[in-house]
């Protein structure tokens, strides 16, 4: 990333935490089954210590604004969903992250809202008499499943979620309204933008413009799913993207002992020369509130330290889910997300048996992805694959690491070709710190380890 001048150069060195807030701190699964405002994100000061022990400096806030369940059906932009708290108490808890060297990023969910939503309902009462009518892409002449006497487009089928109409000015002015108030008012630090791929181009241009003028080093994360994604990141559009092609190879790739498919991922993604996105940030993870857990995707639970000893040194942007740190297990089914959003445990006597060992190791990866300028900067060569392995080089302009992910579960030896690399008589040196060798020397383009630990790894660094 380090030739990539249009993102901020904070969000180079981030290493984001995602919170979804309602299942994060318990809140009931609908906001009319609770009366009045409590507090609920006030308890993330109990989480203030895990945050700095765990080194990470971004925390995204998942969906955050007044909504009808899940915080995807929005009925208020300008206010916190009363089942959290209030806009005062969430700009000081900005404020208390800010001061600990933590960002916030939060989801802005501008594709579409709730029924619930004010204009929708004007519609609902005025049906074609009704001013805004134009917010929304309402067909008259035929019925909803509410039947409300009109049509209308929504989200995927789901009517729940109206369409916003962003062609209109006025409905685009307000979105930008949004974005300004939570920029200048509240301190945020960026926006992560729902299902960003289904919005046009233009509408990201100005919604860049209006948040780079509100705060100039925001960070504008899109969602991308389908797609390409340099369709709607890049030095005029949005900052990042999600990447979910890596995030499917990974696991897809370790538990088929197929590391080709990550390798070729790799190559596809970010080659020097003809890498589709060499020339934008993604945003790589490993679980979000639409995933199933990653412990529950792998199916050896040996496998979560190598998955993480690659989500840290990759490039791109890393992001956590919240409890996939200490080990949570939760899976995803056609019926319900629940098991993937349940509450974050206050205590570590909750925690999974391994979350010491798991939480341990990922300290010391993003400790020596900090300390590391090609790991935050540099560039992506992948060199090798095999069945149980996977190396490839990280470069920026100050630095050289070649890391070596194994996923073999039976200690074992291996020789690294690194032809054409320009590395011969090269010494590297371990910083992963553990057992075996220091030093390893380039030999006729080759770097023999003769001990690897069972699904582990190697992070060397270029004298």
């Amino acid at each position: 990333m380090e030739h990539l001048n249009y993102i901020p150069e904070w969000a180079k060195n981030a290493i984001i935490y995602h919170i979804y807030p309602l299942g994060f701190f318990g809140a009931p699964k609908y906001g009319k089954d609770e009366r009045g405002i409590l507090n609920r994100l006030a308890e993330i000061r109990d989480f203030y210590d895990h945050f700095q022990k765990l080194g990470v400096n971004v925390i995204q806030f998942g969906p955050l604004f007044e909504s009808v369940s899940h915080g995807y059906d929005t009925i208020d932009y300008m206010k916190i969903d009363h089942r959290l708290g209030t806009n005062i108490l969430f700009k000081q808890i900005t404020t208390e992250l800010h001061d600990m060297g933590i960002r916030v990023v939060i989801d802005g969910v501008f594709n579409h809202v709730s029924r619930e939503f004010n204009s929708f309902k004007d519609i609902q009462v005025y049906k074609e008499k009704s001013w805004r009518q134009h917010w929304h892409f309402v067909d008259f002449s035929r019925e909803n499943p509410y039947n409300d006497g009109f049509d209308y487009q929504n989200w995927e089928g789901y009517y729940e979620l109206v369409k916003l109409n962003l062609y209109e000015k006025d409905v685009r002015e307000f979105i930008f309204s949004v974005a300004r108030y939570w920029l200048e008012e509240i301190g945020i630090d960026g926006w992560r933008l729902d299902v960003a791929y289904l919005i046009g181009t233009n509408f990201w241009r100005k919604f860049r413009q209006v948040c780079k003028i509100a705060k100039p080093d925001c960070l504008l994360i899109g969602e991308m799913i389908h797609g390409p994604y340099d369709k709607w990141v890049g030095p005029e559009l949005l900052d990042a993207g999600t990447g979910y092609q890596i995030y499917k190879s990974i696991w897809s790739s370790i538990n088929s002992n197929n590391m080709y498919e990550l390798k070729s991922v790799l190559e596809r993604s970010f080659h020097q020369e003809w890498g589709l996105f060499r020339n934008i940030a993604l945003l790589n993870f490993l679980g979000n509130h639409d995933c199933t857990r990653i412990r529950s995707i792998l199916k050896d639970d040996r496998y979560i330290l190598p998955v993480f000893l690659f989500l840290l040194t990759t490039n791109g942007i890393p992001k956590i889910y919240y409890g996939d740190e200490i080990g949570i297990k939760g899976v995803k089914t056609e019926q319900s997300d629940d098991d993937v959003r349940r509450p974050m445990p206050k205590s570590c006597d909750e925690w999974p048996s391994i979350s010491s060992e798991i939480l341990r190791n990922i300290q010391n990866f993003i400790l020596i992805r900090k300390n590391n300028h090609a790991l935050t900067h540099g560039d992506l060569t992948p060199v090798f694959a095999d069945n149980n392995f996977l190396a490839f080089i990280r470069r920026s302009t100050k630095q050289t690491i070649l890391i070596i992910i194994n996923i073999s579960i039976e200690q074992t030896e291996k020789t690294i070709p690194l032809w054409n690399q320009n590395l011969e008589d090269s010494r590297f040196v371990e910083i992963l710190e553990q057992g075996g060798e220091k030093e390893y020397f380039v030999r006729n383009n080759q770097l023999h380890i003769s001990e690897f630990y069972p699904c582990w790894g190697r992070i060397l660094l270029l004298q």
